[in-house]
């Protein structure tokens, strides 16, 4: 399956998460596929630095990759 994140990504959490993580860069290290096969349903566990509450989960389409950011990224809808 391919999957938009691997293992090893660093990612961005957007969109009404980043409220919660703002300017937070975590590392993918878990991706848990959706039942159906829809990529964009997968979760991924992301270890974010400086973040006490451990792995986080989120799902494909609250995290951005590092190199593609920008300014609406981490806007709410």
């Amino acid at each position: 399956m391919n999957h938009r994140f691997k293992i090893g990504d660093r990612v961005r959490v957007i969109r009404i998460l980043a409220d919660f993580y703002p300017g937070k860069i975590g590392t993918v290290v878990a991706v848990r596929p959706h039942e159906t096969g829809m990529t964009e349903l997968d979760h991924y566990v992301i270890e974010i630095p400086d973040v006490e509450m451990g792995d986080t989960t989120s799902c494909d389409f609250q995290l951005a990759p590092t190199s593609t950011l920008n300014a609406h990224d981490s806007e709410s809808p």
